[in-house]
């Protein structure tokens, strides 16, 4: 008589293994990282005082919906006196002050989603310190979000605050000329970093799904006794 046949324990309808659960989690966490640091920023992060510069307005549509607008203004410290030519498809448009100095821009255009844009312009800083740059950054569906916050401390990131509520300003530190200031980040480093960490946490998540898919379509069944088989 042959002994009976032990039946495999099947996965329970749904079940995820530990392992798919926690790659989820991540992925939701890598997601949520990149959103946080998606930022509208301006470069560099230092600058020498007394020297012409050029600064550049990095702006990342962080929303599912496609920036279509952006208004900086300049800290009264930093003159203002020159921009790049715009990306096609933007304008640019100077805020003058009643004695017609440049005070901020604003820059019109459409930015798609999970897409960023940048614009140069020439300053001259006048004096060191800290500098606010605070911004305005408008989307297709009519929201505006202020970019006027506390400036962020150095290795921090700001949770995100919502579509209209004010997120961190950006700022600027500038020091006396000579001075040596290190590395600063390049145009596009921060952006290239927040989509770098969307395209992993897609790929994590796209694997995990493909996994749960792949174990419930392979799942262990329970198999007929072995008296059934040979009926």
């Amino acid at each position: 008589m042959r002994p009976a046949r032990r039946s495999r324990r099947a996965h329970p309808a749904g079940a995820l293994p530990r392992w798919g659960v926690c790659a989820a989690v991540a992925a939701a966490c890598l997601v949520a990282a990149a959103q946080a640091t998606a930022h509208v920023v301006v470069l560099p992060q230092i600058a020498p005082n007394g020297t012409p510069t050029e600064f550049t307005l990095q702006v990342p549509t962080e929303r599912n919906v496609p920036t279509t607008a952006v208004r900086v203004m300049f800290p009264p410290h930093v003159t203002v006196y020159s921009f790049k030519i715009p990306p096609t498809g933007f304008t640019v448009t100077p805020i003058l002050a009643p004695n017609q100095s440049i005070i901020g821009a604003i820059f019109r255009g459409r930015i798609p989603v999970g897409h960023y844009q940048t614009f140069q312009f020439l300053g001259t800083p006048l004096a060191t310190g800290t500098t606010r740059w605070p911004a305005y950054q408008t989307s297709a569906d009519g929201n505006v979000k202020p970019w006027t916050g506390p400036i962020e401390a150095p290795g921090t990131v700001s949770a995100e605050t919502g579509p209209t509520q004010p997120g961190p300003a950006s700022s600027v530190q500038i020091v006396a000329a000579g001075t040596t200031t290190g590395a600063t980040p390049a145009a596009g480093s921060s952006s290239d970093a927040a989509i770098w960490l969307g395209l992993v946490a897609i790929v994590i998540a796209g694997g995990a799904a493909v996994t749960a898919g792949l174990l419930w379509a392979t799942r262990p069944v329970r198999l007929p006794d072995d008296d059934t088989d040979r009926r």
